[in-house]
């Protein structure tokens, strides 16, 4: 656990900074009791605010949850997130939620394509040489890799 800063903003001008918890294995922050009965009397007369904490010199965005606390956006984590070993040069790190799937989506489909071409490389051919048996086996790795690369960009959703 971590003391953290966190910033509520309305739209309307309202700022409130106050001081909350940061639960790291969970992603969540927990508000001061004092910080939640504010935020649940404004609920009803204001829009939804903007809520940001600054985690280890970082401002990140934050999502409120049903239970009064609130976890860490999923863009956030990714701006911040290290590299992965799928995501070289950083690839995909700055992209949106669905801008992902379509990535992940196209990566399985050449995964697929890798797949049915091994199949039938492998089928086709009648004399097994070294380059038959390279060419195979490079289209499986191809298969595993991109199936892979299409998992981790789409980050299970």
């Amino acid at each position: 656990m971590q003391i953290v800063e966190i910033r509520v903003e309305y739209s309307s001008g309202i700022t409130i900074v106050d001081r909350a918890t940061f639960i790291q294995p969970l992603d969540n922050v927990v508000p001061s009791e004092r910080l939640a009965s504010i935020l649940r009397e404004f609920a009803t007369s204001e829009a939804p605010p903007a809520v940001t904490a600054e985690i280890d010199g970082a401002t990140l965005r934050l999502d409120a949850r049903v239970d009064g606390t609130f976890s860490v956006s999923r863009e956030s984590l990714t701006l911040n997130k290290p590299v992965s070993g799928f995501r070289l040069l950083n690839l995909g790190n700055s992209w949106s939620k669905d801008q992902r799937q379509q990535f992940g989506r196209f990566a399985h489909t050449l995964s697929a394509a890798s797949a049915v071409g091994a199949i039938g490389y492998g089928h086709s051919t009648t004399v097994w040489t070294l380059a038959a048996a390279f060419n195979v086996s490079v289209l499986v790795v191809l298969f595993v890799v991109l199936f892979f690369i299409g998992m981790d960009s789409m980050n299970g959703e």
